[in-house]
């Protein structure tokens, strides 16, 4: 499984001055191959991602939705910047939040810094850390189907939540970035926000593309390849903003709402978890919606998100980041095919704003390689 097969390039690709990738879209209404490249990010001020660490201790928080009693772990960087032009949203992957990971709180003050003139937003996806878990008829949907909008084409209720817990503290969303399983939610939360609001989204490594079968199989295999990728990754980074202990025992430091092992001082720790974030029940169900995708003569899941999302959000330039060596994906066709299916299912702006870049690496290289996903990021936010 993977689009590449093998190829060692891809575990140095990150160190690159440029990089080179191949861009799917539809420039004439259909759809077209172009190699292009897209230029290293500059490097992050230090000093902001301090001050980004510094907001993410004071703002850290859990906000309920009163209608239904949902609950999404937040937190805020960059809080002296403009609101006035929206707010970026980051949303948590797979198993991931703030007040369980770390590196997380690592990674998220690194993202925040690359854009000190946004105020970024940190959501804990469902199901992780203090964030409420899907309904069991939600949960019994997306195992199904692999979709997080219902049959009628609307958000499911934990995800309609959300939009109202974002609008309620006034933190108006127009961008979004995540990885992975963070995809799958961001698409049904940009059919549910004001038409017309989102301007820009990228999202990486997006599952419900390719359809594996044995879900729990494909998922113990994803991440056993994910370990031994990081290893590889580790070996031959040179990225100084790389993930490795020594920043996060340093981050951990200047986070003791989050991390101090004083309780006094360690909110979080007082808030108990909405649900059991590696409870085998929510690991099986997250694991066999995730690997739902396309089938041959069948329409999938992600497409279907997808082109509602870009019906909500008609300006929104779309940018997916799929990497060549990604057990998510099973062949390079898959990639094709749901193209078509959003260009079929999103109508004219599908055709106008939704790209697809192919990338040498693999499903988690941005831990190895944190400046190689802000290049893409900074590409998908300036198009």
């Amino acid at each position: 499984m993977a689009i590449e097969k093998s190829g060692s390039e891809v575990y140095a690709y990150g160190n690159a001055a440029e990089f080179k990738v191949t861009k799917l879209w539809f420039p004439n209404g259909q759809l077209s191959s172009t190699v292009t490249e897209i230029s290293r990010a500059q490097p992050i001020d230090p000093d902001r991602y301090q001050e980004a660490l510094h907001d993410i201790n004071e703002s850290w928080s859990v906000a309920e939705d009163e209608p239904t009693g949902q609950q999404f772990e937040l937190a805020l960087a960059n809080t002296d910047a403009d609101f006035s032009a929206g707010v970026d949203l980051e949303v948590s992957t797979f198993s991931s939040s703030l007040s369980n990971n770390p590196g997380n709180a690592v990674e998220f003050a690194e993202n925040s810094a690359l854009h000190p003139d946004r105020p970024r937003l940190y959501l804990a996806s469902p199901g992780n850390g203090k964030t409420s878990y899907w309904t069991p008829a939600e949960q019994r949907h997306i195992k199904v189907t692999g979709r997080f909008t219902d049959e009628g084409g609307r958000p499911l209720p934990t995800i309609a939540a959300l939009a109202r817990v974002l609008e309620q503290a006034e933190l108006p969303v127009s961008r979004i970035s995540t990885n992975s399983a963070g995809g799958a939610y961001a698409t049904a939360l940009m059919s549910v926000l004001p038409e017309g609001r989102l301007s820009h989204a990228y999202i990486k490594s997006r599952p419900n593309i390719s359809d594996h079968p044995a879900g729990l199989a494909w998922g113990a295999t994803v991440l056993l390849g994910d370990m031994l990728d990081d290893r590889r990754h580790s070996r031959v980074s040179a990225d100084p903003w790389r993930l490795t202990q020594d920043t996060i025992k340093a981050a951990k430091k200047e986070l003791p709402r989050l991390y101090s092992e004083d309780s006094a001082r360690n909110e979080a720790r007082r808030v108990p978890e909405a649900t059991k974030t590696h409870g085998l029940k929510k690991m099986y169900t997250d694991l066999l919606a995730l690997s739902r995708g396309q089938t041959y003569g069948n329409v999938g899941p992600a497409a279907q998100d997808t082109g509602l999302a870009l019906r909500r959000q008609p300006e929104a330039r779309l940018t997916y980041h799929v990497p060549t060596r990604d057990r998510l994906y099973r062949e390079r066709a898959d990639i094709d095919r749901f193209m078509e299916q959003v260009r079929q299912l999103g109508g004219v702006a599908a055709r106008h704003s939704l790209e697809a870049l192919i990338v040498p690496g693999s499903h988690r290289d941005h831990t190895a390689y944190p400046a190689l996903r802000w290049s893409l990021e900074t590409y998908a936010f300036s198009r």
